[in-house]
Formats: structure tokens, C-alpha cells, sequence
């Protein structure tokens, strides 16, 4: 192929291949025999190009879904995925549903258009190559963005406050990371000024911005305008009675530099009472792997929302690029059409996790503050969140990914993932019963 290196996939049926091409369908003479839902024989971030040809627009949803995210994965950042979607001679409403069909798909699983995301000028050399000259099928094309990290990228550290009891513990939390590029924003939705006083008096210590609501915004609106009001590259939710180990922001940033493809680092994390007094861990506290581990996205979304149990992480244990929940503006915290009242921390969790993998560290970098004023311990705040939970895990089954994954197992490397690693099952550590409705740590601020 014009003497350049690299790997070139076809799928499905083609007029004709350029050379240096592989075939993948499901006739005989195929280089490598392939049906749709079937995983790929090629290691992650390994091909080039890969174009498809017309079946992926008769796929059923559940079936191009997991298509795609097995492209996503063997692509390489700034690969090309060529999708084609119809003749031009065909329904011209049927050929825009398609379109449209496999946007929402491609979105969900993280890819992005190849219009507006950078991608190799010789990818887009090899896919003019197998196209013949006159060829006029209607195509949409995808990339895979570069998820390495460099360097010490800006990090957001935003606190969506409204109760000054534990504020200060908070906050010095924050200012005490190692890490130095942290800017910390302070959303105050409080009705006084001890959340305003304890912010100015401790912010020649470090970057922090004091943004004072001048109509209270409650939970959801708060959290999105803190989300909004970041500048950082990436977003750490600090919810206001919880605590950051000081290395918290150090240690998840290292996740990222370590695993390019994930989308979203967590670890375990403690529970305190309101005398910083350590608790037992609660089924969705307790780790859910041995040690620090690279996992399949979809594989830990599967596993959290199958139990209905938030084994992730609060909003508060959790670190993500911000670029990855902007294309479901304005409403960032929802999944799949779930919106998830009071538990905002699992629709963004599963949006992320859909778009790339993630890393759970063993440590204990952040601590979660159980104390009577929280309003989950009202029981119509908690059947509130279980029928949050409940709508949430439709959403899921609509996907029918736990079809590919039973949810008592997940896809797994070790962390730091070798060169050549392979993804295995593992069991999830913590033994909980996949069909328990048991909301923890969900806040009434969410």
C-alpha cells in the first residue's frame, strides 16, 4: 500500500481489496474469518484503518454497540474507522436514521468524528486506496483521540459546598495535594457566610476561586455549574464533608500517564464518622479487586450497575478528563437517557466507563463522611434513589452488554499493564449478589 507500514483491515464485503489489506468476513476466503459480535483477533491499539462495509448499518443496536467498541479498542489514536451506511440511491430517510443511529452509537462508545478530531494523513492515504475512484457510497468516518498523558496536565478540584460543618477539613484536604497544577473552585450554595470566610482565609495558600450562588442551586444544578466552572484538564469532585489523601490527585494523574486508553481512575476508598473515626467498609466500599488493576470499561459499568451498588466510587473518589462528558451537554450527568435523581455519581461513572477503561487503585486515597444530617438516611430520599437506580439499570439492559460479561466478572490487566498483556476475566473481589438495590453514599445534594 503505496510502501507505507501499518495495519489495514477490511470487514465485510468489499468490490475489491487494495494490496496490503486483510480481509475479515464470513466466507471462506477470508483471511481471517469474522462475524459480526465476534471480538478481533488484534491487540489494543493495534490497527491502523479498519472500513466496514454495509453490514453495520443492519446490526442490531446491542450488536453494533459491542462492534464498536471493539474498534474503539484495536484502533490506534488517530486511526480511521470508515462505516459504510448506504447507496446513494437508497432511502434517503431510512439512510439518515441509520446515520443518525450510528452517531448516537459511536458517541456512547467513544469515538469521535474524523471531521473534527485529528487524524493520521496516512490513514486517510490507505482508505482512498480501497475506495475505487467512482465510488459514491455514503460513509461516516470515526477516530480514536490520543489519550496519553505528558507532563502534569491541570486538574480541577471543585467543591459544590452548601453545609460549612466539615467545610474547612475539606478544603484543607484540597490544598494539601502534592500535586502541583491544581486549580480548587468553590461553589457555595450555603445561606451564610461561614463557607465564604473559611475559603478566604485559606486561599493565599493555593489557586482557589470562591464562586458564591446568589440563588441557591441545590445538588444537581451546584455540581453543574462547579463542572462548568472548571478550567483543568481533568475534574475531581470533592464533595464537602469527605477528605483527599494528600497524594490522591498524584496517584490517580499517574493512572492516566500509565494507561492511555482509560477514561476514568478511582481507588478505595475509607469511611469515616463525623469524629474522623474509621467504619467497616459496606459491600459497595469494599475493594472489588486485589491489587491496582487496568479493567474494560463496560466491564466495570456491567459489574456496578448489575448490583445496583456504586463499587466505583462517590463523586468524590473519582478523577476524568472533563472533555469526555461535554458532548452530553447540557445535561452531563445522564446515561443512556437516564438521568439518575441522586445518583450522579453512577450516570457520569457509566458514561465514562462506556467510553474508555479504567484503573482502580488498592489505596485508600480519599475518605467518604458518614454523619446523621445527610439526607440519604431520610427513606423517601432513599426510595427516591432506588428508583433512580432501577431506571439506571434499564438503561443498562437496553444495551444488553451483560449478555458479553457476566457481571460477577471483569475484563482485567494488571496495572501498570505490561507492552504485551492480554485482557483476562477475573471475579470481582467483593461477593455481592447482583440483583441487590442498596444506594450508599448517594448525597441529597446530587
Amino acid at each position: 500500500m503505496s510502501g507505507a507500514a501499518g495495519l489495514f483491515v477490511g470487514v465485510g464485503d468489499f468490490e475489491r481489496w487494495a494490496p496490503g489489506w486483510l480481509s475479515m468476513h464470513g466466507r471462506g476466503d477470508a483471511d481471517i474469518p469474522f462475524q459480526p459480535g465476534d471480538d478481533f483477533p488484534f491487540e489494543d491499539r493495534g490497527v491502523d484503518v479498519m472500513a466496514c462495509g454495509g453490514f453495520v448499518a443492519a446490526l442490531p443496536r446491542e450488536t453494533c454497540i459491542r462492534f464498536l467498541l471493539e474498534c474503539r479498542r484495536v484502533l490506534k489514536p488517530g486511526g480511521l474507522l470508515s462505516l459504510r451506511v448506504a447507496s446513494p440511491v437508497g432511502n434517503a430517510c431510512a439512510t439518515s436514521n441509520c446515520m443518525a443511529d450510528i452517531l448516537r452509537a459511536a458517541a456512547l462508545t467513544g469515538l469521535e468524528a474524523a471531521n473534527v478530531a485529528p487524524v493520521s494523513d496516512a490513514c486517510r492515504l490507505a482508505l482512498a486506496e480501497l475506495r475505487a475512484p467512482d465510488e459514491r457510497t455514503i460513509t461516516v468516518e470515526y477516530t480514536k483521540r490520543d489519550r496519553g498523558v505528558g507532563g502534569d496536565p491541570s486538574v480541577s478540584i471543585v467543591i459544590p459546598a452548601y453545609s460549612p460543618r466539615f467545610f474547612a477539613a475539606c478544603l484543607d484536604s484540597a490544598l494539601a495535594q502534592t500535586y502541583a497544577n491544581v486549580e480548587i473552585v468553590v461553589c457555595d450554595d450555603s445561606e451564610g457566610a461561614d463557607i465564604e470566610a473559611a475559603t478566604r482565609t485559606r486561599a493565599s495558600r493555593r489557586d482557589v476561586r470562591y464562586l458564591r450562588n446568589a440563588v441557591r442551586l441545590r445538588g444537581r444544578r451546584n455540581f453543574t455549574k462547579c463542572f462548568e466552572s472548571a478550567r483543568g484538564e481533568f475534574v475531581k469532585f470533592l464533595c464537602d464533608d469527605d477528605l483527599l489523601a494528600p497524594t490522591c490527585v498524584a496517584s490517580l494523574m499517574d493512572a492516566f500517564r500509565c494507561a492511555p486508553d482509560i477514561t476514568l481512575a478511582t481507588s478505595h476508598r475509607r469511611r469515616i464518622d463525623e469524629a474522623d473515626n474509621l467504619l467497616d467498609d459496606q459491600p459497595a466500599t469494599r475493594p472489588i479487586v486485589a491489587a491496582n488493576t487496568t479493567i474494560a470499561g463496560y466491564t466495570l459499568a456491567n459489574a456496578m450497575l448489575m448490583a445496583g451498588l456504586n463499587t466505583v466510587g462517590e463523586p468524590t473518589t473519582v478523577l476524568f478528563r472533563k472533555a469526555d462528558l461535554l458532548d452530553l451537554a447540557p445535561e452531563y450527568f445522564r446515561f443512556n437517557g437516564a438521568h439518575g435523581l441522586g445518583i450522579i455519581d453512577m450516570v457520569m461513572w457509566a458514561a465514562l466507563l462506556m467510553k474508555g477503561d479504567a484503573v482502580y487503585l488498592t489505596e485508600s486515597l480519599s475518605a467518604f463522611r458518614i454523619h446523621a444530617a445527610q439526607r440519604q438516611h431520610d427513606p423517601a430520599m432513599a426510595q427516591r434513589n432506588i428508583a433512580s437506580i432501577r431506571e439506571l439499570q434499564a438503561a443498562w439492559l437496553d444495551l444488553k452488554l451483560y449478555e458479553k460479561i457476566p457481571p460477577h466478572l471483569l475484563l482485567a490487566k494488571p496495572f501498570p499493564p505490561p507492552a504485551d498483556s492480554d485482557w483476562r476475566t477475573q471475579p470481582v473481589l467483593s461477593q455481592f449478589a447482583v440483583h441487590r438495590v442498596e444506594p450508599t453514599g448517594e448525597r441529597d445534594r446530587q
